[in-house]
């Protein structure tokens, strides 16, 4: 996970980022980049129990809504 925060004078600020459950700060400002992508992401996250038990999960026919 990252840990993003956008400032009072539009800069972003990278507070920190968690890997295999282990936090370490990044403490980073930057400013907002430009692109010229123009598209939609779609994204799916799936999270463990608490054994973290491997198991699959299969999409079919997902559906998008915008509002």
């Amino acid at each position: 996970m990252i840990q993003v925060q956008r400032t009072s004078d539009n800069r972003l600020l990278y507070k920190s980022i968690t890997l295999n459950g282990v936090t370490h700060p990044v403490n980073k400002y930057k400013n907002p980049g430009t692109t010229r992508w123009n598209g939609i992401t779609v994204n799916y996250q799936q999270d463990g129990n608490r054994q973290m038990t491997d198991y699959k999960v299969y999409l079919d026919k997902v559906n998008f809504t915008m509002w």
